[in-house]
């Protein structure tokens, strides 16, 4: 998107003819309405865009996957990354993942873009085998009998010697979480590490007490919210910590084997492997089904889309609809799927100084209404956009209501109109304007976008600095929520994240607007918080009602400003099986078809 913003501040206008946009393969929009905030939940599912149907082939063993990883590299050790880790997933595993035959390879109810439409999603069985909650806050878990850690050729899969798994690693796991300080967990959810037990209460039983936020405490304990896993503790007690690749040893489908810094991370096959491929034609099949699986670091864009179209990657995710069209043009037997970003970006904001212009709330509205949102849809994102996305998008169908059934006022933030803002700004004391600096990271995509709220906001006085900084900077500066006025930044929008309010209450790195922080200081946000936290598993519609209060108090405080989503496709290629675009996640259910791809010459 380099050079777009200047395009954009010349020519709002420009565009007209994307109505040829309208070509076949446009992603589908939904027209169902969703009942307003005091009904039950809405059962319509987000509206996606794919080709495929559920696979009826037979599963073929043997072959390769290539691909980008879904995150940053940072480190191989989620006890030392405050920012998650985006490689344990296939190598060290969670207790409980998400359902598989829940997706389109089964029954269809959801397609896993966000995590997941409901409770249920998340609680298929991994290492903890069946589970059961006698009260809220308190889970006792049966763990996996016959689990054994990967015989890596390595000294650290020597240490672990392929033994068994077992309830006292898990116990282990738990505690290291909760006592290292550089956790993901301790950076975003101290409460519930400092107030969570563990105990082994049987054999092949550990019994975990939550007694802080029975949701919350779920899913970043029990489920756990994509840090917490199981890690063989004599590797750990021998080397310190699991940061070096080559001490990596887990239990899951793939066995880290080798790692180029900026570069490349491959992984082999565990033959050792404990899953049983789960519905479809290959059920009961032994997992994983391809041999080797690689992610190639590709940070320029258009490096990364070559690579797709020559086939040296066999699938990618974020593209956006320009490079999509080219693609499928040149490559109609791509296949894809169309969906609205889980993870919009906002500007957060510094709420918490009443020093700050932001700490009043005609300020935040204000830059709302200096906001033409239709125009960034429009003529930044060619049509292909959509606003309605926060605090929660169509994507979590159970929470979803739309911008159509707020009250009038809160619609009327999302129309531009920078007369009403200056007189919102004069009557809070700022009848000139004022200066303010935002942060984000160095890419110029980013800079671009932001330059587009810089030159909307300076129609009514704002003065905006746009601060573009190194990704390792970026990133710390986000998880301390250190920026000095606004940031710029994704939201994650999972079904899970939303329910425990993760940008709107205390310290979690993704409150940057300093939302109901301390909790309770936000009376109204906080009590739609407990009432989710006391009725998610004992009366899920009243949790879920909880929820949907909370969409008109939220954007009609404009905690934060929400930039227009473009629809982003997941392509891939033909002879990619048992993949629905939903990513590296469920790759140990992905298989090659080796005969297709010989026949396209690949």
């Amino acid at each position: 998107m380099k050079g777009k913003a200047v395009w954009f501040s010349v020519c709002l206008v420009l565009v007209a003819a994307l109505a040829a946009s309208a070509c076949a393969g446009e992603p589908a929009t939904s027209t169902t309405a969703t009942p307003p905030p005091t009904t039950t939940p809405p059962t319509t599912k987000p509206a996606v865009t794919t080709t495929p149907a559920a696979s009826v082939e037979k599963p073929q063993y043997g072959g390769s996957i290539t691909t980008v990883p879904d995150a940053p590299i940072t480190n191989f050790d989620s006890c030392l990354n405050r920012a998650g880790s985006a490689t344990n997933t296939y190598v060290n595993q969670q207790l409980l993942q998400l359902d598989w035959t829940r997706g389109p390879a089964g029954s269809g109810i959801t397609n896993f873009v966000a995590g997941g439409s409901s409770v249920e999603d998340h609680q298929g069985p991994a290492l903890a085998a069946g589970w059961k909650m006698p009260e809220p806050g308190v889970w006792v878990l049966q763990i996996r009998q016959g689990v054994r850690w990967q015989k890596v050729n390595s000294d650290a899969g020597r240490i672990m010697a392929g033994r068994e798994m077992t309830a006292d690693d898990v116990v282990y796991s738990f505690k290291r979480q909760v006592e290292s300080p550089e956790s993901w967990l301790m950076a975003s959810q101290p409460a519930v590490a400092k107030a969570s037990s563990f105990e082994k209460t049987g054999p092949w039983e550990v019994t975990v007490k939550t007694p802080v936020d029975p949701w919350t405490s779920f899913l970043w304990l029990v489920h756990g919210a994509g840090s917490f896993r199981v890690y063989p503790r004599e590797v750990v007690a021998k080397y310190g910590n699991l940061a070096d690749w080559r001490n990596a040893v887990g239990t899951g489908p793939f066995m880290l084997v080798d790692y180029v810094e900026n570069s490349s991370i491959t992984y082999a096959k565990n033959p050792d492997y404990w899953e049983k491929d789960p519905v479809g034609p290959g059920k009961g099949n032994q997992l994983p089904y391809v041999d080797t699986f690689k992610q190639l670091v590709i940070n320029d864009l258009s490096t990364q889309l070559a690579a797709l179209r020559t086939a040296k990657l066999d699938y990618a995710g974020n593209i956006v609809f320009e490079d999509w069209q080219t693609l499928t043009s040149a490559n109609p037997k791509l296949q894809y799927m169309s969906y609205l970003t889980g993870q919009p970006w906002v500007i957060g904001m510094r709420r918490d100084n009443p020093q700050k212009p932001f700490y009043d709330v005609r300020v935040r509205q204000a830059l709302m209404l200096a906001t033409d949102f239709e125009a960034i849809k429009r003529d930044f994102f060619k049509g292909q956009a959509d606003f309605d996305i926060y605090p929660v998008s169509n994507l979590v169908s159970a929470l979803y209501q739309p911008l159509s059934a707020m009250p009038q006022a809160v619609q009327d933030l999302f129309k531009y109109n920078p007369e009403k803002a200056k007189q919102l700004l004069k009557d809070a004391g700022f009848p000139s304007g004022f200066k303010t600096s935002v942060i984000c990271t160095s890419t110029a995509e980013r800079v671009d976008e932001l330059s587009i709220f810089k030159g909307m906001w300076a129609k009514v006085g704002i003065d905006l600095t746009i601060e573009p900084k190194e990704t390792g900077v970026y990133t710390a500066i986000n998880a301390k929520r250190a920026h000095e006025d606004m940031v710029y930044r994704s939201m994650f929008q999972t079904f899970s994240i939303q329910l425990f309010l993760s940008g709107l209450r205390g310290t979690s790195t993704f409150n940057s607007s300093y939302v109901n922080d301390p909790p309770g200081s936000d009376p109204y946000v906080e009590q739609r918080y407990q009432d989710l936290q006391k009725y998610i598993f004992v009366d899920t519609p009243r949790a879920y009602k909880a929820y949907q209060e909370l969409k008109p108090y939220v954007l009609e405080q404009a905690f934060y400003i929400p930039r227009p989503s473009p629809n982003i496709y997941t392509i891939w290629w033909p002879w990619v099986k048992n993949f629905y675009g939903q990513g590296s996640t469920f790759i140990n259910y992905f298989w090659v078809d080796k005969s297709v791809k010989e026949d396209m010459g690949k």
